[in-house]
This record gives C-alpha cells, sequence and structure tokens, in this order.
C-alpha cells in the first residue's frame, strides 16, 4: 500500500504542484488578462525565434556530448550524439532529470558504458554547467544599475561560483593527498573529475556557454515579443535562476516556476499579464520544439529500446 501510494505521488504529485503554482499566480494575475495579453503577442516573432533556439541548442549540445563522451566513456561521433541528445529529448521535456537518466541508460544499451562511469561524467558535466551558469549571472548583474540588492546578488553568484570552481579544484587536483581525501577522489562517481584537465574544462565551459547565451537571446526576443521590454543585461542576470527553476523536479518541464522566476525578474519591464503569459508559453514550445526534433530519432529511439541491457559494466 505505502509503495503504491508512493508511486502515485511520483506520478500526480508534480502535476498538483504545478496546478497549485498557478491557482497562486492566476489568482494573483486573472486568466483573462494573461489570455489577452497572449492574444496581443507577436507570435510571428516568437515561434520562428523558438524553433530557430531549439535547433541550435540541440546541434551545440549534441556537440559538447560528442566531445565529453568520446573524452571520458566511449568514442561518439557527432551524428550518434545527436541522436542521443533527440532520443532523450522526448524525455526531458517532462523532468530534466528524466532526460539525465535517459542519457545514461542510451549510453549503456549503446556504447555498454556503466551507469556510475556515465553518472560521473553527466556530474561533471553539471558542475561546468553551474560555474557558467554563475559566471553568466556576474556578468548580466554587473551591467544592471547598482543598488543592495543588485550587490547581494553579485555577492550570492561569486559565491556560487567560487563554490562550483572549489569542488572542481578539489576532485581534478592530486594534492592535498590526505588519505581521506584520496579515497574520495578514487570513488567511481568522481572517476571522471580525475581523469580532465584544464582543457577540457575550457572546451565544455565555452560550448555550455554559448548554449546558455541563446536562451539569453531567447529571454530577450521571447520577451520583447510578449511587449515586454527586458533589457538584454537583466536576460543574462535572470536567465541562470530561471533555468534553476526549471530544473527543480517539482513540476514538470517547469510548469509554473519558470513562470513564477520570470514575474519575480521581469516585473519592472512590462505588463505582469503578458509577463505571465510569456512564462507560461515559452516552456510549452520549448517542449513541443523538443518534441519535434525527437521525432526524427524515434526510429533510433524503437533501436534503442530493442537493443538488450548488457549485463556486465
Amino acid at each position: 500500500m505505502r509503495e503504491r501510494t508512493g508511486r502515485i505521488a511520483r506520478k500526480f504529485g508534480p502535476w498538483l504542484v504545478a496546478a497549485a503554482i498557478l491557482g497562486y499566480l492566476f489568482g494573483k494575475i486573472p486568466f483573462g488578462d494573461a489570455w489577452r495579453a497572449a492574444g496581443e503577442a507577436r507570435l510571428e516573432i516568437f515561434v520562428p525565434g523558438m524553433l530557430a533556439a531549439v535547433t541550435f541548442w540541440f546541434l551545440v549540445e549534441s556537440r559538447a556530448f560528442a566531445y565529453l563522451f568520446s573524452r571520458f566513456n566511449a568514442p561518439l561521433g557527432w551524428a550518434e550524439a545527436r541522436s542521443l541528445r533527440g532520443t532523450t529529448y522526448l524525455l526531458t521535456p517532462i523532468n530534466w532529470n528524466a532526460g539525465t537518466a535517459g542519457v545514461i541508460l542510451h549510453l549503456r544499451r549503446s556504447k555498454n558504458v556503466g551507469a556510475i562511469e556515465s553518472t560521473s561524467t553527466m556530474l561533471f558535466y553539471a558542475i561546468i554547467d553551474s560555474t557558467v551558469l554563475a559566471l553568466l549571472a556576474i556578468v548580466g548583474v554587473s551591467l544592471l544599475p547598482q543598488s543592495p540588492e543588485v550587490a547581494s546578488l553579485r555577492r550570492l553568484a561569486l559565491g556560487f561560483m567560487a563554490f562550483q570552481l572549489a569542488l572542481l579544484a578539489l576532485f581534478m587536483a592530486p594534492a592535498p593527498a590526505w588519505g581521506w581525501l584520496a579515497r574520495l577522489r578514487g570513488m567511481g562517481i568522481f572517476r571522471t573529475h580525475g581523469l580532465a584537465t584544464l582543457g577540457d574544462v575550457a572546451t565544455l565551459a565555452g560550448l555550455r556557454g554559448l548554449y546558455f547565451m541563446g536562451f539569453v537571446g531567447i529571454f530577450w526576443l521571447g520577451s520583447h515579443s510578449f511587449g515586454v521590454r527586458v533589457p538584454v543585461e537583466m536576460a543574462t542576470a535572470a536567465m541562470p535562476a530561471i533555468l534553476f527553476a526549471t530544473i527543480l523536479p517539482i513540476t514538470p518541464g517547469g510548469l509554473g516556476t519558470q513562470a513564477a522566476a520570470m514575474l519575480f525578474f521581469f516585473a519592472p519591464y512590462g505588463e505582469e499579464a503578458a509577463i505571465l503569459a510569456f512564462g507560461l508559453a515559452f516552456p510549452v514550445a520549448l517542449a513541443l520544439g523538443r518534441i519535434l526534433v525527437g521525432l526524427f530519432y524515434l526510429r533510433d529511439l524503437a533501436a534503442l529500446r530493442r537493443a538488450p541491457v548488457p549485463e556486465t559494466m
């Protein structure tokens, strides 16, 4: 009974949380106002912009995957990486963590890469992501008009980036060689960190920086298409927090959480109803765009699902 209740909670819990957040948002901003704002949006700008952005993200991220897994796990060409990213795009719109699990399973089936080994690589990749996002937040905040709140945000971003860099240094550097630290570095989950070089960090950070700048561009373009005049420096500063709100595993695909984050950061630049309309339209358009890409790889997904799971890790 308890297991069944747990399964039901995991299945429907995120949707209930999303419904609660949306209920709160629509209690603050009438649904009719958000609908009106959506109807007034310049979709001839927003839709092509989203399609171009999804294609750009797909190509850049698959290129990063090709480098990442070839370097640390198994040879992976760009075409194979595009298939990997395309098939897992069918999971990512539901939950970012489900997409990550899909990558790990894909590598196990297609390349016989052990779960711990690929998880280590994804963990290393996540630290690179967090560091790049913190750097972009610092850049964006530094360009904003200065105030005590802006100064606090900059200190927070600096502290977060310093923490991520410290983690990289801790697991990549051979010293200090304390016994407990050596045992920690020797754990399988930190295998990739020990193999990585500064060149790997620079290459991946460059690719991920390019990827995240695409979000800055679409936040700026998309908000303007909804009549919200968000300056590019605010789009840069707010983008990391909005993306973190998206990947929180509490709602499907960041439904509700992303709109709430946009309302918080973009409120000074336009009508709240228009911001809410954009905040709700963006994750839906992103999910549909990724599913559209994933449909091109349905044959690959079917072949992957028929492949036996290797018994040896």
